[in-house]
């Protein structure tokens, strides 16, 4: 198409909150204006958060970033004062979304529909777009959608808040309005986008653009790794959702076996974790000398220190994990250092690993496996191979330029139909 096109991007997670959760929405704003497509963005005023990222906002176009008010949880938090606050365990998680429908967001709802409106007042818009999780984002522009006939695509980052609907609540009126919702949101959305096949499954639809990284924070990746340890990159979050213990028990049998290597082996975590957490985790496996803990970092800082890997380790829920392809796997492939993942062996991370032909896919039993992964990239590194490639072949698909590229194909056609 020749004529300018306009988006309005509804999204509640936006910088100055960090982590995985502003990949795809930030480099949407950062980049769609490369393909022709103005972006505006509609999200929430600040909120209490785990992480922060406020320098990520440095060189945007604040003037096309609108924040709506709230009383979601954890805005009404922010507004007493609170600033940081810790992430959930999934049995609590699933307690809090009980008490809300979609999710514990919907109190931005209405303050962003009215200002929605505003702005779709004020301004052409050709196409509305909205990214979840929350789902309280799709209700947002489903109702502008509604009332001004802009077509509207409604992307799918997680089944519905990282589990499918029927593990979300345990209300099984709530599961039923969940499963009514998604089929209203398939039916109103001229397009529903997801990040990989198993979502698209279960959302029924076919328009999978996946997930990406940040292809400015991939050229930071250093080729080398430290040349007197074999590191191990613990690479953002770990909880109970994304386990650590597959990794430390394969670890711990190796130094065991190879006793001669615990002057060697070093494992760096640099993300958002539970200290305490990871303490009772290393301590149980005879750890907590051969970890570093830099805890979270800026995204820059994050990746100069992960340079210092040799491998990655990535864990993911082992019975419910299948539909998991993490955010943070993708900039662990820009790295082109070997992964060792425990996922589901017919899950949507080992099918991406595969591609990769130097990382390693295990279920959460199969240490043995890993120990023998993890020795043969040792041997490697003693033979003095400790330089990679940056953005190898297998990764460059998942930048956030191809990604942006497929979104911004995507709102021509629906444009031109």
């Amino acid at each position: 198409m020749s004529k300018k096109i306009r988006i309005l991007l509804i999204c509640y997670y936006f910088p100055p909150l960090g982590g995985a959760g502003i990949g795809r929405p930030l480099s949407l704003f950062k980049e769609l204006g490369e393909h022709g497509i103005d972006c505006d963005i509609l999200t929430v005023k600040p909120v209490a958060y785990r992480v922060y990222e406020p320098e990520q906002l440095t060189l945007l176009d604040k003037s096309r970033i609108y924040r709506s008010g709230s009383f979601d949880p954890q805005r009404l938090m922010y507004l007493l004062g609170m600033r940081r606050i810790k992430g959930k365990s999934i049995e609590r998680g699933r307690e809090i979304s009980d008490r809300f429908f979609p999710d514990p967001k919907v109190g931005w709802v209405c303050s962003a529909i009215r200002y929605g409106r505003q702005l779709l007042t004020s301004q052409k818009y050709d196409l509305i777009m909205s990214t979840s999780p929350p789902v309280s984002c799709h209700l947002v522009a489903q109702q502008l959608s509604r009332e001004t006939t802009i077509p509207w695509v409604a992307d799918f980052r997680d089944y519905w808040n990282a589990y499918p609907v029927e593990d979300c609540f345990s209300n099984s009126k709530l599961i039923a309005r969940g499963k009514e919702l998604i089929k209203t949101i398939r039916k109103e959305a001229r397009s529903v986008t997801t990040v990989n096949e198993s979502i698209a499954a279960y959302l029924e639809t076919d328009q999978v653009i996946s997930n990406s990284y940040d292809t400015d924070f991939a050229r930071l990746w250093l080729r080398e790794s430290v040349p007197d340890r074999f590191v191990i990159g613990l690479f953002g979050t770990f909880n109970e959702v994304y386990p650590v213990r597959p990794l430390f028990k394969a670890v711990a049998q190796l130094l065991d076996q190879q006793p001669q290597l615990r002057e060697i082996v070093r494992i760096d975590q640099i993300g958002n974790t539970d200290p305490n957490w990871l303490d009772r985790e290393l301590e149980k496996y005879g750890l907590v000398d051969y970890c570093i803990k830099y805890g979270f970092k800026s995204r820059a800082e994050a990746v100069i220190l992960a340079s210092h890997a040799s491998c990655f380790y990535v864990g993911v829920d082992p019975e419910k994990g299948a539909g998991f392809s993490t955010g943070k796997v993708f900039y662990l492939l820009a790295s082109g250092r070997p992964i060792l993942a425990a996922a589901p062996p017919d899950g949507e991370l080992c099918r991406l690993l595969k591609k990769t032909g130097n990382s390693f896919c295990i279920t959460s039993t199969e240490i043995e496996s890993a120990v023998k992964f993890l020795h043969a990239k040792i041997e490697i590194f003693g033979r003095g191979e400790r330089s990679f490639d940056i953005c190898p072949g297998y990764a460059e698909e998942y930048s956030s330029q191809r990604m942006t590229a497929r979104f911004a194909t995507l709102f021509n056609r629906l444009l031109s139909e």
